[in-house]
């Protein structure tokens, strides 16, 4: 998949037609918009401070699709939600993280899931053998949509997240196998 030229119509299950497409360098502000005028409930269980000018700076000044895709989702050219492919080097290079975010009004219509296929499909591309997410798992919605797209759990770390506040989080990791061959001997 070329993220340059990658550009995607898909429909939410409530019928909204979303765009998918690559960030580029000129979305700062609508990205920074995004995060801003979303409820502290809604980030909480971000890993990065997304209101933090510099955090959402470093993402365009360092824009390197060989080291994170980005994907946007846009509804009438309004943001509602970017998904990521981070990649590993060295010894995970056959690994990619995702994260995923929603604006509020477009969780629950199907948005999430369309967006984590196309990680995968991206992933798939790339040659990558396994996708993993960490996720929140008081997050229990969001982990069964994780595992619906056949993502299987793997792990859970006890009290690993920790919020601004200090509040403790166990976390799961969630992990989707690109080989259908898989197979362990230990």
């Amino acid at each position: 998949m070329n993220l340059k030229v990658y550009r995607k119509f898909v429909h939410t299950g409530n019928r909204r037609r979303i765009l998918i497409r690559p960030m580029a360098a000129d979305d700062r502000e609508a990205v920074t918009s995004m995060f801003l005028t979303a409820s502290d409930e809604d980030l909480r269980f971000l890993y990065d401070d997304v209101r933090d000018p510099e955090i959402i700076a470093s993402w365009f000044e360092n824009l390197d699709y060989d080291k994170v895709m980005p994907l946007l989702a846009l509804h009438n050219d309004k943001l509602v939600g970017d998904a990521t492919l981070h990649l590993q080097r060295g010894a995970l290079r056959h690994v990619g993280e995702l994260r995923i975010f929603l604006t509020r009004e477009f969780r629950g219509v199907g948005l999430g899931s369309l967006l984590l296929k196309e990680l995968i499909q991206l992933g798939g591309s790339l040659g990558l053998r396994f996708l993993v997410a960490q996720v929140v798992s008081d997050q229990i919605s969001v982990i069964k949509a994780f595992r619906k797209l056949g993502f299987k759990r793997q792990a859970e770390l006890d009290d690993f997240f920790m919020e601004s506040d200090g509040k403790l989080h166990d976390v799961s990791i969630m992990v989707y196998s690109l080989s259908d061959d898989q197979e362990y001997t230990f």
